[in-house]
């Protein structure tokens, strides 16, 4: 007994060493290629600027995208273009066991109708014609569902005057994809922007929200944190939507993350640590790229008064996902295989999750869940007082505890650390969820 006791430690012993050395190659490499990373995303922004020099003419304010591939975040990173043969990253099928996915289909209620199926809706700019295509390839790859499966029934709105921007297909591809993945039970549309100006992607939310109808809606896209967009609070406000926004990728607070009304998304590098007890556990560290810090023009919400206590205004992300573009999420672009990272990976991540909580509680007849957040009444089906909750938080997130990222404090810049519970860097951590819809459906 004692034998075969000394052996399970002695590899459990070597488990723990291959981790740590693992973690300690992941670290050096993030150190190492944080400002080639940096430098390429300046270079990326410069491309994007020249291209959309008709757009800035009819509107100043424009919005990013936070998508990064691997090429990206790594000058000797070869993309590879073969169709069946992924690079690095995670497929759909380890997302879903690390994140501890469930699925869940419309069931029939008690009068013997059929529930609601819940409708999410991806907010994207520009219009790329080979987004049905491309989540085909990504779908029935062998490196995913295989040839015999079948991908989900997509509607894809295309707003008019919408062109083609190469800088944008990609993001495309990610979100609707990774959407597909999580949740391809969901009544899933895309809706394409005319173009990247604030004027034109929010003339496609209030689509998504007024003619689609949408429960959820996944924004991969925003501009740096300024008081000129508070006047567009009322584009996230519906007390039966949920609103989720990618934090950003340059380390700077961002914009529509930064609204209360909206679950902000950060980044997380994600490391797969098979033990022989869980062989689907996970160690995330910080992404040092991610979006994060404290408002400059949005005062604490209500719902962060218990763990944002240095400041008077909104801190995100309020949770994180995997980001980094050297161990992001496999895609198909444009016919190819890519590894992309960026905020925008995790937003939609998050977002089909909520899709799913939703899915829960209609099966029970029960409401819509909401991030609209109200300064004069707590909604019942609000999501944040739920995953602020003290005594909830163990059984819903991952805490984060690794690393630092460097983010906005006020005028300035500072590095925060991954700490216990709620932090600057990574906010509550990343989410597990199963145990977070099952604790949505009791709200």
């Amino acid at each position: 007994m004692f034998a075969l006791v000394n052996q399970k430690a002695n590899k459990n012993l070597a488990i723990s060493q291959n981790f740590a050395n693992v973690l300690k190659l992941y670290q050096q490499s993030i150190a190492t290629n944080a400002e080639r990373l940096k430098e390429k995303m300046r270079e990326a922004k410069k491309i994007t600027e020249q291209q959309n020099t008709e757009s800035l003419k009819e509107d100043t304010e424009t919005c990013n995208s936070y998508a990064i591939n691997a090429a990206a975040a790594d000058t000797n990173y070869l993309a590879n273009s073969y169709i069946n043969s992924p690079s690095i990253g995670f497929n759909g099928s380890q997302l879903l066991g690390l994140y501890k996915i469930p699925s869940i289909k419309p069931t029939l209620l008690s009068n013997n109708q059929m529930a609601k199926k819940v409708k999410i809706a991806i907010i994207i700019a520009y219009t790329y014609p080979k987004l049905k295509d491309d989540l085909y390839n990504y779908w029935t790859s062998p490196s995913n569902f295989g040839p015999n499966s079948t991908p989900p029934n997509v509607r894809v709105y295309t707003m008019p005057d919408a062109t083609v921007n190469s800088g944008w297909s990609s993001e495309s591809c990610l979100d609707l994809q990774i959407i597909c993945t999580i949740n391809p039970n969901a009544d899933i549309c895309a809706v394409e922007a005319k173009s990247n100006s604030v004027k034109d992607l929010l003339a496609a939310v209030n689509y998504a929200e007024n003619v689609i109808r949408a429960d959820v809606l996944s924004m991969s896209w925003g501009g740096n944190d300024s008081a000129s967009f508070s006047s567009y609070s009322s584009y996230f406000s519906n007390p039966n939507i949920c609103y989720c926004a990618a934090s950003g990728d340059t380390n700077y607070v961002s914009w529509p993350a930064v609204s209360s009304n909206c679950i902000a998304v950060g980044g997380t590098t994600l490391l797969w640590t098979p033990t022989n007890d869980f062989p689907t556990s996970r160690t995330e560290f910080t992404w040092p790229s991610a979006g994060c810090g404290y408002s400059k023009s949005v005062l604490k919400p209500a719902y962060q008064n218990a763990v944002n206590t240095n400041s008077n205004y909104r801190c995100i992300p309020d949770l994180s996902l995997v980001s980094n573009p050297t161990s992001g999420v496999h895609i198909v672009y444009n016919g190819k295989w890519d590894c992309i990272g960026g905020t925008s990976a995790a937003t939609p991540i998050f977002a089909a999750m909520l899709s799913i909580a939703n899915q829960q509680r209609f099966n029970s007849g029960k409401s819509a869940l909401t991030t609209a957040y109200s300064k004069s009444q707590v909604l019942s089906n609000n999501v944040q007082q739920c995953l602020y909750n003290p005594n909830l938080y163990n059984s819903m997130f991952t805490d984060v505890v690794i690393g630092t990222c460097v983010g906005t404090d006020g005028n300035s810049q500072k590095k925060f650390s991954a700490v216990k519970s709620f932090d600057p860097a990574t906010g509550l951590g990343s989410p597990n969820c199963a145990a977070m819809c099952n604790n949505l459906f009791n709200l």
